[in-house]
């Protein structure tokens, strides 16, 4: 009564510990998913032709800032460009929702009502030259030169001297432009703008926004598969695509299991079928299973010195590859070492009996049954190493690639790389699209581990005697 009362207990905190780790693998996930989720209205403002850049402009006499977002790009024929945004611009309004930041004009994006697709009214303000003409810089501060036609329908003459536009003073003619931009976002239009002509002070009420519609389309498949098959973009989260990544690490990956997978076999195969049993293959041994444990970083150091260095092969795909071969053979070793092990030795006995050769028992009988699992090992292997990240950033690979890697010779990049060059960056967006390629790593990771679970249901055999 006492064992099955041990029994028990160990069964229910094993069990405990299992719901617990499962409980917060779920969690993880989901608050990474929910944290890719903006990706889909992000999308849908680059889709719509723009991407957006934050600014910042110095209040006058206060130690604060202001922040302002500009159009950074406009694509020629969509719908933006349709509209009349152009480069420079000062994007003031989505929907309802005052733009100061381009996370606000995504949230404004995919928290309006409506389905796939949904019209918002946008309201920006013309760059410097279209809104306010040539300024110069005077000592008493700014002046009108040559008044644009929409500064002179304000209002704006040739000689004006500005003074402030809402409630922030005018010092610069770049800050006469974004005083006139934050003072529209955060007040509204008309702006009250206070200027000096012929020594008379004048106050004007004057409304330089322009307004519009944009269509927006919001499709998560569209934005999850643009995500994937396109060029990074490094200046605009909203355009960031993991495709070179993705090529990256399947090149690399590639490389490594043309490497690792034959010579993790063949040691297992000498160690277990072929060594004797001596100081020599106990050390080995030793030595295996101690370099499975050595850190990642170690072996990116090893990469960098004999592969890049030595080797000459510098900061490639091969060069990687074979860091990762370095990294996974160890643990290959041992993983096939314990699938031919569990071969019953009374199947040798008989192939031996009937006049095989040891080699013709390994191939045809001992491979064979243990194939499931070195191949459920060897994807396990795969899996750590697509997550790796500090071996190849020891390494020296790039940290983000604009461009798909065509040859074992070109630079390269991969997913947990990308990922973190993305977590580090502090604009707007980046977390988004960081968590969005994480979501698609352990998405990655977890059909490994589905296709390892299912090569051993599928092929796994039971051996009596």
């Amino acid at each position: 009564m006492r064992r099955k009362l041990v029994g028990w207990g160990f069964a229910a905190v094993a069990g405990m510990a299992l719901g617990i780790g499962l409980l917060v693998l779920i969690v993880l996930i989901a608050t990474t998913a929910l944290q890719a989720a903006p990706i889909t209205a992000m999308r849908a403002v680059a889709g719509a032709g723009i991407s957006l850049s934050l600014r910042s402009m110095e209040v006058p006499g206060t130690r604060e800032a202001a922040g302002y977002v500009t159009v950074a790009q406009v694509e020629a024929g969509s719908p933006a460009a349709e509209l009349g945004l152009a480069r420079g611009d000062a994007l003031l309004v989505v929907g309802s929702v005052p733009v100061e930041r381009p996370s606000q004009a995504w949230e404004a994006v995919r928290g309006a009502p409506g389905g796939r697709g949904v019209v918002l009214p946008v309201a920006w303000l013309p760059r410097a030259e279209v809104a306010l003409g040539t300024l110069r810089a005077t000592p008493g501060g700014v002046t009108v030169a040559t008044p644009s036609p929409m500064a002179q329908a304000g209002g704006l003459a040739p000689g004006d001297l500005l003074l402030s536009a809402g409630s922030i003073p005018i010092t610069g003619t770049r800050q006469a432009w974004e005083a006139l931009a934050v003072a529209a976002r955060t007040g509204g239009a008309p702006v009250e703008v206070k200027l000096n002509r012929a020594g008379e002070e004048i106050r004007l009420l004057w409304d330089p926004v322009r307004r519009g519609e944009l269509r927006f389309v919001r499709d998560p498949l569209r934005a999850w598969w643009g995500f994937l098959t396109t060029l990074n973009e490094p200046r605009y989260p909203e355009r960031a695509g993991l495709l070179p990544a993705l090529v990256g690490s399947l090149y690399v990956v590639l490389v490594m299991a043309a490497v690792a997978f034959p010579l993790g076999i063949a040691g297992a195969v000498y160690l277990e079928e072929y060594a004797p049993t001596n100081l020599l293959t106990r050390t080995i041994e030793v030595l295996v299973a101690n370099l499975a444990g050595t850190p990642s970083a170690v072996v990116g150091i090893i990469g960098l010195e004999v592969f890049a260095r030595a080797l000459g092969a510098g900061r490639s795909v091969l060069a990687g590859g074979l860091t990762l071969a370095v990294l996974i053979l160890p643990t290959m070793v041992v993983a096939s070492r314990e699938a031919l092990r569990a071969v019953p030795r009374t199947l040798r006995e008989a192939a031996l009996a009937l006049g095989a050769t040891r080699w013709e028992t390994v191939r045809h009988h001992v491979l064979p049954y243990a194939l499931p699992g070195i191949l459920t090992g060897t994807i396990l292997s795969f899996s750590r190493a697509l997550g790796e990240a500090a071996p190849l950033l020891l390494l020296g690979a790039f940290l983000f690639v604009t461009y798909v890697p065509q040859g074992l010779g070109d630079s390269f990049t991969v997913v947990p790389l990308q990922i973190f060059e993305w977590a580090t960056r502090p604009q707007d967006g980046f977390a988004t699209v960081a968590a969005a390629a994480i979501v698609v790593l352990v998405t990655l990771l977890l059909l490994l581990n589905a296709v390892a679970i299912l090569l051993r249901n599928r092929f796994g055999r039971r051996w009596a005697g």
